[in-house]
């Protein structure tokens, strides 16, 4: 017959976890549970703003190529970022087909800038000659000793879009004399 000490042993060791323990492993799983989410939305935000790079890449290889036809750069939005392709009062909600061409969207149609694949992001690129002034990517996004006129001829890209359908857009910028990528609201 078992002592009275190992019973007494076998059901402090059959009673389970008493309630602060599993508070204890609540909690823990809780945080890693938020921790996940957090890391889930910056992956899937990322994810949306990957179009960005590629698409100012398709630009920049549009407009050098017709710079190197017509010594000069093309403003399909004019010589201001107001105007922007394709036209969607809501960019960053719905995907949007990006065809420059044949879409009879004017100069965008001139400069044959493609996309592989629908777009969230709405696109704007000013274009002009050294007696022009350059537009300024502020305020949608801040950016330090931008120039207001250039020597040689220019081209100014944005990109906006509204991804946590919030009303706060993501912008993107980049021009034909700086390589650097501006962002605000990413």
């Amino acid at each position: 017959m078992p002592s009275t000490e190992s019973r007494v042993a076998e059901r402090a060791s059959a009673r389970g976890f008493t309630l602060v323990e599993l508070m204890v492993v609540v909690t823990i799983v809780g945080i890693l549970a938020a921790i996940g989410l957090v890391s889930y939305r910056k992956y899937v935000m990322h994810s949306k703003t990957a179009e960005v790079p590629a698409m100012f890449m398709n630009i920049k290889i549009a407009e050098e190529a017709y710079k190197d036809e017509k010594f000069r750069y093309l403003g399909p939005s004019g010589t201001t970022l107001s105007a922007y392709y394709p036209a969607n009062t809501k960019p960053g909600q719905q995907k949007m087909n990006f065809a420059g061409v044949g879409t009879g969207q004017g100069d965008w149609q001139t400069l044959a800038v493609q996309s592989s694949a629908p777009v969230l992001f709405v696109y704007a690129c000013a274009a002009g000659l050294s007696s022009d002034g350059v537009p300024s990517l502020s305020p949608d996004i801040p950016v330090g000793n931008w120039p207001a006129t250039m020597a040689s001829p220019w081209y100014v890209v944005k990109a906006k879009a509204d991804l946590r359908g919030d009303g706060v857009y993501t912008y993107f910028g980049t021009s034909s004399f700086s390589g650097d990528l501006y962002s605000a609201n990413d």
